[in-house]
């Protein structure tokens, strides 16, 4: 678990890679400090609630490792790490009290603290009441379980392992807007020696609810024959609300590539992406960029090859001939 403090205040990454709580039903990928492992069920939660409503819930979590471990169940709203996607960073007190679309006083847990031995399963019943005055918008909160050794020290360097969460999306309201924009698309360098090429492509989401742009990325070379169709966000890594995302996308493959078409010069990258659950073909984000993939070590080679061949055939003749004097 990354840990970052600001102002010495913790605060707190949950990598939410393939879980992402908008749509990849995966365990919770953990990263601890300590040697502790939980698993959770649900990984995430969508809900569409309305002003004055309530849903209850039970989060059932388990220890993964062959130790005991006491765990502070905190309730938090979170925002996402700075132009990375799929991502979430538990809010601070100070932070909370400004945040317009948290949810986390809306959320109770039925207990404050929790026990995990190994193999035996615990659940976490919760309780969402959404205010009679809730305003239309897309609101969020993550249940998580914090070591015990925080809560029980003064020192917050002591806030060592978060190891779950359960992240929890609230919809309030209808006609939400789904809107992006495609910033940039481009490759990390211009000339490749082989087919190892990264794509970097920057979107901003400009809507009011969160999206999970997918698509592909189409590549054709010279003579205009296609190489490569590669997955954009293949873990569907979602981007909130008033967010930037990059994702990072690679392509590997061979000079003569799986589809047996030619991988060297030019090479011209199309990208196709769509984010709206609704009509997802409507608006699509588009661009284009170019690279040129030069395998300078092979043409070398092939050079050296065709010099020394000229260099064998001019000596030979070159022995001809005086032997043809003699």
């Amino acid at each position: 678990m990354q840990i970052f403090y600001i102002r010495k205040l913790p605060i707190v990454v949950l990598p939410l890679f393939l879980i992402t709580f908008f749509g990849i039903l995966s365990p919770l990928k953990v990263f601890a400090q300590e040697d502790v492992s939980i698993g959770m069920s649900p990984t995430y939660q969508n809900l569409k609630l309305q002003p004055g409503s309530k849903y209850t819930g039970e989060l059932v979590t388990w220890n993964l490792s062959q130790e005991s471990a006491k765990y502070k169940i905190l309730v938090k709203g979170f925002k996402q790490i700075e132009n990375t996607p799929g991502t979430a960073v538990l809010l601070s007190d100070e932070e909370e009290q400004k945040a317009l679309y948290s949810a986390a006083s809306w959320i109770t847990v039925n207990r404050d603290t929790i026990e995990l031995v190994p193999n035996k399963n615990e659940k976490i019943l919760y309780e969402i009441n959404v205010p009679q005055n809730a305003t239309k918008g897309e609101y969020h909160a993550m249940i998580s379980l914090i070591s015990e050794n925080y809560a029980k020290s003064p020192d917050s360097a002591t806030f060592t392992n978060v190891s779950s969460g359960m992240p929890i999306l609230i919809k309030i309201g209808d006609n939400f807007v789904e809107s992006a924009e495609l910033i940039s698309f481009k490759t990390t360098k211009n000339i490749y020696e082989k087919p190892s090429v990264s794509f970097t492509t920057i979107i901003n989401n400009t809507g009011d609810t969160h999206i999970s742009p997918t698509g592909e990325i189409v590549l054709t070379n010279i003579f205009n024959k296609e190489i490569a169709r590669i997955k954009f966000n293949a873990n569907s890594q979602s981007l909130l609300r008033d967010n930037t995302g990059n994702y990072t996308t690679q392509w590997t493959d061979k000079l003569i590539t799986e589809n047996k078409q030619l991988a060297i010069g030019p090479i011209k990258a199309e990208l196709i992406v769509t984010y709206r659950e609704l009509q997802p073909g409507f608006a699509p984000l588009i661009a284009q960029t170019s690279f040129y993939i030069i395998p300078w070590k092979w043409i070398l080679l092939f050079a050296i090859v065709i010099v020394l061949i000229v260099v064998l055939v001019r000596v030979k003749k070159h022995k001809k001939r005086l032997n043809s004097h003699k």
